[in-house]
């Protein structure tokens, strides 16, 4: 080559191939294989980069063009014998010829230097018992397989020298020599050389020079293989007693390997020599009792390959084996899932299960998917043995008890909730009883054992089983209604789910009893009554019950007048006979003028106040938005001046994550070190343009006044002899619906089913409680609207409610907007999942300082792009800085701190805060740093602090403090410490604060990587010390 490249610019190609497949196109054009070959045997090359080139070679530049292997051969023959490389070079050079040649060959260009390789490859391996070069020997020969693979019959040939190294070698390298020669005798087993009349072990001469076989020169041509010669199979024989002689050299893997290559030769030759069966159980029957899983799978191949050899006795040791191996706490999870797949996929051991139903029973703490697996042995077992019994004898009190002693260890202390994985283990187990029972048939819509399965006690004692269930576990009736539509979905099966219903109809009807725990078994009520085929008298029969039922339930007196015979109130006209619940149609208002002052006595509130009070936001006009109704709020916008056409942005790049075409690459350490923790935090944050973003949630509660609500809507006066909770009014079905003009993506519904209005002087006030959570009540309800912020910004958020009243009246109309506030957008940095619990605070730190480099005007990470999680989208980091000045004490800017902010803070430094916010104990799990370096004062300019009392300071005079306002920021400046603080604001944005806090003031110094959040954050500052 006329050039080579430094060994700077290696490295900076390493870096790029590590790195997105854009950064390296501009190394593509250049001979990346030749100029990697050619630069191992520099001397100015750095030790460290060669096996990086190796590897280079190995990920990103096979397979190579054939002109390109001679150059690779070369440069493994000069290679230095004892360099500690050679090896790996070997193995890569193995894989260029065997990814790049395939038969036919090229007698001019290919077969040379695969000719070459394999000869010195053969010279290397051809020394057996020399223990100095053990370990090339045995490379030596894994290179020779590896090739006969690629090339199949390349070494056929030399199959009687490959006996005769097998034969001679005894070192452990043997199994290396034992496995060449078994791949070479398979090859030559399905190139059809066994019909030859030469021997396939006859030698005439050395094994080198080594000659491409001609086979592999020409096309290959189809002909029937004649059937063996006699001199082959006693050849043949010959080789396999060789192989299966030293069973114990062999590794698990290896052996694994070995009985499938001799499974596939003795079939070849068995029917000439039936003797090799035999041969091969007393050889490899040991296995059976061997703790590998690998060797019982190799075990498993040879009965399956050769039953004969096997006998009956044998089977049912082998199933035993496997059962017992399920049951070993000791194995590896899926060692022991094997296991039972073998005992259940394997048609020969099938029908040995039942009689192991013992050792299939679930452990306590066994893993769930071994619980699952087991359980679905027993269902098996349940099923063969119940077969056609109808009722009584003892194989069917077995099967019940096998389904009923499965399922203790899912439901033994408690069932789970209905969304448990536990809870739908045990339903899959209960499927499979009926699958195994009645199999899917492929020919007409029902299964043959349709009929048997109705009449037999398994599906008897599983229908009591479901109607138990959803009698003393309400959470599981969804699970049953499932399984029932699971059923009814499948054509063999359908039967099955009509049958389960009717009898839940029949018995868990009649043990239900009235009350609010009734409207738990709707999913099975409307089961019931969407089976038609099965229940013509349900119409009559259960519509009036259920419907009773449920109007039972609801509180107050008004509606159960509704429910006297014959009466039929105004407004409500009579549903469809054919449906299940009457829904009464809609009653006009009576007085359309009380729905404009409705938000004044139906509210919708925050929980958490917030700690700014404003009411405006900086927000883009949207021309497209249609004109909003009056009595809503607007936010603060500068419409000023329209946008020309080329200022108006497409769709498209306002939701683009920004990115730049060519980043600017940053080799120092500090610079890569920052890299590399921003790549691995990025790669944590969604990317809200493919996929779901990150969430914010504001608590609200829900309630509305009574004497304003009956004013506005002319209700009926109490009934008489009617408590206080029944004179007051109610809402029915309220749906609470949202919008805004702010960037919070789609906002979901909430839906309140009953709500009763708020009496008067109840002094019901909103005061949080027990961590921000409302105390329950029937005069409110709790709402919490769930926001995706695609943009970190204030707003407003529109609130529409429609509801229904006791007069079946309905009301419909807009209430008070609630404020989003960016306090509210304040959430945690992710943590990748692989850090553990202990190192989280050195993580917030280090990224605490990333971020603080990076959003920095004059970082070099501007240009950089960071792949968010879903590898789609990436992001940039285009950061700003701001200072703000707050005059305050430090007792009042701690009080903040840790009352707002405490769960954001990273680090505190210096000795005087460490002692008091440590001391405090509000803040937590964050580092410590005792000592500030650059700190102008000592700890001793702070007395004792307690948060209890006043905070004592040293007076200090004013010719001491100095004249102007650069004097007094020196002096004052971190006198006792400083906070570092890190906030996340949704989808991708951050905002950093470092507190000098000082005897008398704080400097705030403040970075951020959206801009426009500066707007508010001065004004934050500010409402968090007032």
């Amino acid at each position: 080559m006329d050039r080579h490249l430094s060994p700077q610019e290696w490295e900076q190609l390493l870096d790029d191939f590590s790195s997105s497949p854009s950064r390296r196109h501009r190394w593509l054009h250049l001979p990346l294989l030749d100029l990697a070959v050619s630069s191992l045997p520099r001397r100015d090359l750095p030790s460290h980069l060669k096996p990086l080139l190796l590897s280079l070679i190995d990920d990103h530049l096979l397979p190579p063009s054939p002109r390109s292997l001679p150059i690779l051969l070369t440069s493994f023959l000069s290679f230095p014998p004892d360099h500690p490389l050679r090896g790996h070079l070997l193995v890569t050079v193995v894989s260029a010829f065997a990814s790049a040649l395939a038969a036919p060959l090229s007698k001019d260009h290919d077969a040379p230097p695969l000719a070459a390789l394999v000869d010195a490859l053969l010279a290397a391996a051809n020394r057996p018992n020399h223990a100095p070069d053990r370990a090339a020997r045995a490379l030596a020969c894994d290179a020779l397989r590896a090739l006969d693979a690629a090339l199949p019959g390349l070494l056929a040939e030399a199959l009687g020298h490959l006996y005769a190294l097998a034969a001679a070698e005894r070192s452990p390298a043997a199994q290396s020599y034992l496995l060449l020669l078994a791949s070479a005798a398979r090859h030559a087993v399905r190139l059809g050389r066994l019909g030859a009349t030469a021997s396939i072990l006859a030698v005439a001469g050395p094994p080198t020079p080594f000659y491409v076989p001609a086979h592999l020169l020409s096309p290959p041509a189809a002909s029937m293989a004649p059937p063996p010669s006699e001199v082959n199979v006693r050849d043949i024989r010959k080789v396999l007693a060789l192989l299966m002689d030293r069973p114990q050299v062999l590794t698990p893997a290896a052996a694994m390997e070995m009985t499938a290559i001799l499974a596939e030769i003795a079939s070849a030759v068995l029917k000439w020599a039936p003797a090799i069966a035999a041969h091969i159980k007393v050889q490899f029957g040991g296995m059976l009792y061997s703790s590998n899983p690998m060797l019982l799978h190799s075990l498993l191949t040879l009965f399956l390959q050769f039953p004969d050899a096997f006998g009956a006795e044998d089977e049912r040791t082998m199933a035993r084996r496997l059962a017992l191996a399920a049951r070993e706490a000791h194995r590896p999870l899926a060692a022991r899932l094997l296991a039972l797949h073998w005992l259940l996929g394997s048609t020969m051991f099938r029908n040995l299960v039942p009689g192991l139903a013992r050792w299939f029973y679930p452990n306590l703490f066994d893993p769930l998917v071994l619980k699952a697996k087991k359980l679905e042995c027993l269902a098996y077992v349940a099923a063969r043995v119940d077969g056609d019994k109808v009722a009584g004898g003892r194989a069917s009190e077995q099967a019940t008890g096998l389904l009923d002693d499965g399922l203790v260890c899912v439901s033994a202390f408690r069932w789970l909730p209905a969304w448990s994985t536990e809870t739908g283990v045990a339903f899959r187990a209960l499927h499979r009883v009926l699958i195994i029972a009645a199999p899917h048939s492929t020919e007409d819509t029902h299964c043959s054992g349709a009929g048997e399965l109705l009449n037999s006690t398994i599906f008897h004692h599983l229908q009591a089983i479901l109607v138990d269930m959803a009698s003393k576990h309400r959470g599981l009736v969804p699970v049953i209604a499932e399984f029932t539509n699971r059923l009814l979905a499948c054509n063999s099966h359908q039967w099955a789910g009509e049958q389960l219903l009717r009898t839940l109809d029949e018995r868990l009807l009649p043990r239900l009893e009235p009350g609010y725990q009734l409207a738990s078994y709707y999913p099975l009520f409307e089961e019931i009554a969407q089976n038609e085929t099965s229940f013509p008298d349900l119409e009559v029969r259960d519509h009036a019950r259920i419907c009773l039922r449920m109007l039972s339930c609801v509180p107050g007196k008004k509606l159960r007048h509704l429910m006297g015979v014959g009466e039929q109130p105004s407004g409500i006209t009579p549903s469809h006979p054919g449906s299940l619940f009457d829904i009464p149609s809609p009653r006009p208002a009576q007085d359309l003028t009380s729905m404009t002052d409705m938000a004044s006595y139906i509210h919708l509130e925050r929980i958490v106040p917030l700690v700014v009070k404003q009411s405006w936001a900086l927000t883009l006009p949207n021309f497209s938005v249609h004109s909003r109704p009056s009595g809503h709020i607007l936010s603060i916008q500068d419409v000023s001046s329209t946008p020309s056409e080329q200022e108006k942005p497409t769709g498209p790049a306002i939701e683009r994550i920004g990115y730049t075409q060519e980043t600017l690459r940053v080799m120092d350490s500090k610079g890569a070190e920052t890299l590399q923790i921003l790549r691995r935090y990025f790669a944590c944050i969604p990317d809200y343009l493919h996929s779901s973003g990150l969430k914010i949630r504001i608590p609200c509660t829900f309630r509305f006044d009574s004497e304003p609500f009956n004013h506005a809507w002319r209700s009926d006066s109490p009934v008489s002899g009617s408590d206080e909770a029944d004179g007051l009014p109610a809402l029915y079905a309220v749906m609470i619906t949202f919008s805004s003009s702010a960037r919070f993506g789609k906002i979901p519904s909430c839906h309140v089913p009953f709500i009763l209005g708020e009496p008067p002087g109840s002094g019901m006030d909103i005061v949080p409680i027990d961590n921000q959570n409302l105390e329950e009540s029937s005069y409110c309800a709790s709402v919490v609207i769930e926001l995706e912020p695609r943009e970190p910004s204030p707003g407003l958020i529109d609130v529409s409610i429609a509801a229904n009243t006791e007069n079946c009246q309905v009301l419909s109309g807009s209430l008070k907007p609630v404020t989003v506030g960016i306090e509210d957008m304040f959430m945690m940095a992710s943590v990748p999942p692989d850090t553990p619990k202990e190192g989280v605070a050195v993580y917030y730190q280090d990224l605490f300082h990333a971020l603080w480099e990076a959003c920095d005007s004059s970082s070099n990470t501007g240009r950089e792009t960071f792949p968010l999680s879903g590898g789609k989208g990436s992001a940039a980091i285009n950061g700003t800085r701001s200072v703000k000045l707050m005059e305050v004490t430090p007792k009042v800017l701690i009080g903040a701190v840790e009352r707002y902010l405490a769960s954001f803070v990273v680090s505190v430094a210096g000795d005087s805060l460490v002692n008091i916010l440590r001391g405090n104990g509000i803040i937590k799990n964050i580092m410590w740093e005792e000592s500030v370096s650059d700190a102008s004062v000592g700890a001793d300019a702070l007395v004792p602090y307690s948060p209890d009392s006043n905070l004592q300071l040293q007076l200090i005079d004013d010719d001491d403090i100095g004249v102007g306002y650069e004097r007094y920021g020196h002096e004052s400046k971190r006198d006792m410490g400083v906070m570092r603080v890190m906030i996340f604001l949704p989808p991708r944005y951050h905002l950093l604060f470092l507190m000098e806090v000082g005897c008398a003031s704080t400097l705030v110094r403040i970075r951020t990587d959206h801009w426009p959040c500066l707007a508010y954050v001065d004004e934050y500052l500010e409402a968090l010390i007032s």
